[in-house]
């Protein structure tokens, strides 16, 4: 039987972290990785969702992204990476709920190599882009 994903989550302590620089590196790499993107910003963090669009579209649901969160402070930030579906209008409301309940708003979906492929890459390019002190 798979693994089911909800999501990942790092956390980044005394980092100095400008969060919306890093949100636009976020959407940067979907884009730059042929994804549909669409990102909010709230006063409780940043939402980033991504939705590979064609043949790949089928492996995950149409109506599902890789979506990201940002919460947090510069100093204390949490970034989470999962399967939610796609929010057709990522307004305010929307936000509101993913940043305060993500646990419940993230579904769980078989693993596919393809969606762990995406995330471990994302991860490095984040990483990566902490270490250049955003």
């Amino acid at each position: 039987m798979p693994n089911k994903m909800k999501n990942a989550v790092r956390e980044y302590k005394d980092k100095h972290i400008d969060m919306e620089k890093l949100a636009g590196k976020i959407e940067e790499f979907f884009k730059n990785e042929k994804f549909k993107v669409q990102s909010v910003t709230h006063p409780k963090g940043t939402i980033i969702q991504a939705q590979k669009t064609g043949l790949l579209r089928t492996i995950i649901a149409a109506d599902q992204s890789l979506t990201v969160t940002i919460t947090g402070t510069p100093d204390d930030l949490t970034i989470r990476i999962g399967v939610a579906a796609w929010l057709k209008d990522l307004g305010i409301a929307a936000a509101e709920g993913l940043l305060v309940t993500p646990l419940l708003l993230f579904i769980e979906v078989p693993e596919s190599l393809w969606v762990f492929e995406v995330e471990h890459n994302l991860w490095k390019y984040i990483e990566e882009q902490i270490n250049l002190d955003l």
